[in-house]
């Protein structure tokens, strides 16, 4: 049994120079991969790219950095390309404290409403939420527990607390681990990988980002989302195939792959 990468962004300009060659190389080596729009243009690109590829599959959304981009057309856009066959989430959505450079400063209200919208077309469609935080895990449980488990979905790249990530976990979610589980620093998160139940845990690499440790500072791809199943092998004392199937399982269980 193969591995499931659940977010990727191979649509990124970071692989503009061989993106045929890493999916290629991506495709043979893994059960199943989702490229994750993070706005229109990004979401588009994925559809895009993973109706020629078998087992490539999209998630589209409008992260919350991405707020600002909002406009009265957007939900619509995004409807027509959830439509589409490949597309398996909505995604990636939620709230994000952080202030990068280049970007707008955070503003919570905003990315609310958006995420809202986007949550109500997740559940229109039938499809479950791929959700991004970082610095906001209390205040994007506030928003989702208001939908009453009529959702599903997972927090991708999870940075959060055991506390926080419980409370994601009673609800129904599924939790996802990235290569930054095999930082030197990141023992808690490895701590809370022991802990998530066999059939709520999920593995991705956020690739191009978040290369795992011993490929760290390098452009990330799906394929070393094997050095996140061996981490988690290793922190919960399975083998690799045990590691492999229950993720893989959990995987397809979610997104209907």
């Amino acid at each position: 049994m193969k591995l499931i990468d659940t977010h990727a962004h191979l649509q990124f300009k970071a692989y503009d120079p061989d993106r045929d060659e890493v999916v290629k190389r991506n495709s043979e080596e893994l059960a199943a991969v989702i490229n994750v729009g993070t706005n229109l243009d990004t979401s588009e690109k994925a559809v895009g790219l993973v109706e020629t590829v078998p087992n490539f599959y999209a998630a589209v959304g409008l992260h919350p950095h991405h707020a600002d981009q909002w406009n009265n057309k957007t939900l619509s856009e995004l409807e027509t390309l959830a439509k589409n066959e490949k597309v398996v989430a909505i995604g990636e959505v939620g709230l994000d404290k952080h202030h990068y450079e280049g970007y707008p400063k955070p503003d919570l209200e905003s990315q609310a409403k958006i995420l809202h919208q986007q949550i109500e077309l997740a559940k229109k469609l039938k499809l479950p939420v791929i959700f991004h935080c970082r610095d906001a895990y209390d205040e994007l449980f506030d928003q989702v527990k208001k939908y009453s488990s009529k959702i599903m979905g997972v927090v991708h790249c999870f940075m959060g607390s055991w506390e926080q990530a419980k409370k994601f976990l009673d609800f129904g979610f599924y939790i996802s681990f990235t290569g930054n589980i095999t930082y030197k620093g990141n023992g808690y998160i490895r701590e809370i990988a022991k802990k998530v139940p066999e059939d709520r845990i999920l593995t991705e690499t956020d690739a191009p980002y978040l290369s795992p440790q011993e490929r760290r500072g390098m452009r990330n791809e799906p394929v070393y989302v094997k050095m996140v199943a061996a981490q988690i092998t290793t922190c919960r004392n399975w083998s690799l195939e045990k590691t492999t199937a229950i993720t893989t399982q959990n995987a397809k269980s979610l997104f209907k792959i």
